[in-house]
């Protein structure tokens, strides 16, 4: 093969690129379109399509005279973000064409054509109106999509829309179409609201490309369990003339187990009763877990969270734990009406998404270290004096990751030690202070829920119901306790 030639223009996508790919495509899928539902999944922010930055790769392909495209296969091997600079390489060997698309060294997105002699048509949109089946992402349960289950339908893509899209990135009408569609099939239809696009492989029976309005076929050929994934044996016409066949896969994110929603225990104890607590990033996983457990030992909770909390919950407070105007305004009415702060817990920590150490992801790195540090350490800043003063416990949930680092996650690894390291120092300056460091191991919630994420991992509750008990009995003014 030969050896790749790197593109040198990066590619990066705003929101206004998911706009117009979700307008072309018919694909609304909230995890693109929406901050607010995507603060709420493992990535915390909005995914870029995986089929749009196959169209971007696709623009930078400009294939020679001659030559028709036979087959493709496009593997969606990471998620894409805004305003991330991606870069695109391209290689080719005996009629076959690889586009790749890297954050740095990471493939994010691998695209291959098969080509054969003959006349390339580019295939322009035919006038049209948009036709799409669903107005909103479907809502499978999983036990629901079995080998076997067959949906169908007409689909055309909004001819303005789609135009727009071809000129923004360069790429073909006819392949922006396909991509389209089959963002289509499984961000809206298979596996619908939760899927991860993987990978399509596709054969081209025919060149009625300009066909505006196409029929397709989807099947679920197959389901692997232990990961999540759905592979849906596709098909696509025009007319009487079958255009495509081939395959789509997909990982299927999961619903959290019930227990993580609707927190139960047995009766409470009383063990904490009259104590007062502050948890900071109590609105989901170990945060929310912790919260209960110490309300049913009897503790008086504050919490504070940036999202999946109403401000009208009693005791909750909603804004960044980095701001000192919201921690101000929470130690005041802490003081107005308890007198006093009996336990800290400094939860809180930003989505942990992979990162290598590369000029690519320098700023990322350096950003994500910078706020998982000051949502610690503004807390620690505004409640230790108080806490000194009661003789009150900080507790820092930490992580596993300290003592076993994982590779692709060195801003997660160094935020985490860097928390530690302000709790011991901490301990040096307030001497009446008592300090646990948590270690948990890989927790089952939210912020964790992807199919690979979820393999080993315990639950929240668990390992809440570890700490509180350790917090039922005191420990040593101005020494250091870690709990893994």
């Amino acid at each position: 093969m030969n050896t790749p030639i790197p593109n040198e223009a990066p590619v990066s996508f705003s929101e206004q690129d998911l706009a117009d790919f979700s307008k072309a495509s018919g694909d609304r899928n909230p995890l693109h379109l929406s901050r607010e539902y995507a603060l709420c999944t493992p990535y915390g922010q909005q995914v870029v399509f995986g089929c749009l930055g196959a169209i971007a790769c696709l623009g930078r392909l400009a294939l020679p005279a001659h030559w028709t495209i036979t087959e493709l296969q496009a593997e969606f091997l990471r998620p894409m973000f805004l305003s991330v600079l991606y870069r695109v390489e391209i290689s080719e060997k005996e009629g076959s064409w690889i586009v790749r698309l890297f954050d740095g060294s990471l493939n994010v997105v691998s695209i291959t054509l098969k080509t054969s002699p003959g006349e390339h048509i580019s295939g322009e949109e035919m006038p049209g109106t948009a036709l799409f089946p669903r107005g909103e992402a479907a809502a499978w349960k999983q036990e629901d999509m079995v080998p076997g289950l067959v949906i169908s339908g007409q689909y055309a893509c909004d001819p303005d829309a789609l135009r727009i899209v071809t000129q923004r990135w360069g790429a073909d009408p006819f392949l922006t179409r396909v991509f389209c569609w089959s963002s289509y099939l499984t961000g809206m239809e298979l596996p619908g609201e939760s899927a991860l696009f993987s990978k399509l492989s596709l054969h081209f029976d025919s060149l009625a490309r300009g066909y505006a309005k196409w029929e397709y076929r989807a099947s679920v050929g197959a389901i692997d369990p232990r990961f999540g994934q759905i592979r849906l044996d596709v098909s696509l016409s025009a007319g009487t003339a079958s255009v495509a066949s081939g395959s789509c896969w997909s990982f299927i994110r999961p619903a959290l187990p019930e227990e993580e929603e609707n927190y139960s225990a047995g009766a409470g104890t009383g063990s904490l009763a009259g104590r007062t607590v502050v948890v900071i990033g109590a609105s989901r996983g170990l945060g929310a877990a912790m919260k209960h457990a110490l309300e049913l030992r009897g503790a008086i909770v504050y919490s504070l969270a940036r999202s999946g909390v109403s401000s009208k919950t009693p005791r909750t407070e909603v804004g960044d734990a980095s701001d000192p105007a919201v921690l101000r305004r929470l130690r005041e009415r802490i003081l107005k009406e308890q007198g006093r702060l009996d336990f800290l817990i400094c939860n809180a920590c930003p989505p942990i998404l992979p990162l290598r150490l590369e000029e690519n992801a320098a700023k990322r790195i350096e950003d994500y270290i910078s706020k998982a540090v000051s949502i610690t350490l503004a807390p620690l800043c505004a409640f230790s004096e108080l806490l000194n003063s009661s003789e009150g416990c900080v507790v820092i949930v930490s992580s596993a990751v300290v003592e076993q680092p994982v590779r692709e996650w060195p801003h997660y690894a160094a935020a985490k030690h860097a928390v530690e390291m302000l709790a011991r120092v901490a301990s040096l300056q307030y001497p009446s202070l008592r300090t646990l460091i948590v270690r948990p191991p890989k927790l089952l919630t939210a912020m964790t829920n992807t199919p690979m994420a979820r393999r080993g991992a315990i639950s929240p509750r668990q390992f809440a119901q570890r700490i509180v008990t350790r917090l039922e009995d005191p420990l040593e003014p101005g020494k250091i306790e870690v709990l893994g």
